[in-house]
């Protein structure tokens, strides 16, 4: 027999997965789209890696 709960439950996740992957590369492509029109002599390059950040704040003291 279906469970079709577990089904709903599966498909849920697959379509959360989905988005997370989705926002993750919109991510990389603006981060890639900054890299590639950095003006040399223009502005100084500072890089900031949003993830170790992120890992920072949330790891317990």
């Amino acid at each position: 027999m279906i469970d079709r709960k577990a089904m709903e439950i599966d498909l849920h996740q697959a379509r959360m997965a989905r988005l997370e992957a989705e926002a993750a590369n919109c991510d990389v492509e603006e981060l890639l789209w900054e890299l590639q029109h950095v003006q040399l002599g223009r502005q100084r390059i500072v890089f900031s890696i949003a993830g170790f950040e992120q890992e920072a704040a949330g790891a317990p003291n």
